[in-house]
């Protein structure tokens, strides 16, 4: 009798165990991909990312295209509109690599007033700063 109460007990417990490993191989149920891109002349930027909730994306990569042989330098950066209406430009990311060339980063973001929307900015700029610019529209948090 002893020997089969052990035996249950290694059983459960390696059945909580593979349970618990399972739980933390899944990304949680509200997770979801995204991506945005835009292009302007001289610089493409495209974005992927994760939306974790209402405040977090995860897995963020920017990429940025220099798409013109000329001086200009090709950068991306992200906005994001919170749920009130308020907007924030992220920092801008700079590929100096040339013509052709494309540099990317990864990252997370998060922003305690929430994030409802996310889009994508690109530009090639000089030293007065941007001379093209685009911007995508925006994408909208599946979390809330």
């Amino acid at each position: 009798m002893h020997h089969r109460a052990r035996s249950l007990v290694r059983l459960v417990t390696s059945g909580a165990a593979a349970l618990a490993v399972g739980a933390l191989c899944v990304s949680p149920a509200s997770a979801a991909g995204a991506s945005s891109s835009c292009d302007t002349t001289g610089a493409y930027g495209s974005a992927d990312w994760t939306w974790l909730n209402g405040s977090t994306l995860l897995n963020v990569r920017l990429t940025s295209v220099d798409t013109s042989d000329d001086a200009r330098v090709a950068g991306i950066r992200l906005y994001t509109l919170d749920h009130h209406g308020g907007s924030h430009d992220w920092p801008w990311r700079f590929n100096k690599r040339g013509a052709g060339k494309s540099q990317t980063w990864e990252t997370t973001l998060q922003d305690k007033r929430g994030i409802d929307r996310v889009g994508v900015e690109a530009a090639a700029f000089n030293d007065a700063g941007y001379r093209s610019m685009c911007g995508s529209a925006s994408v909208k948090n599946p979390t809330f």
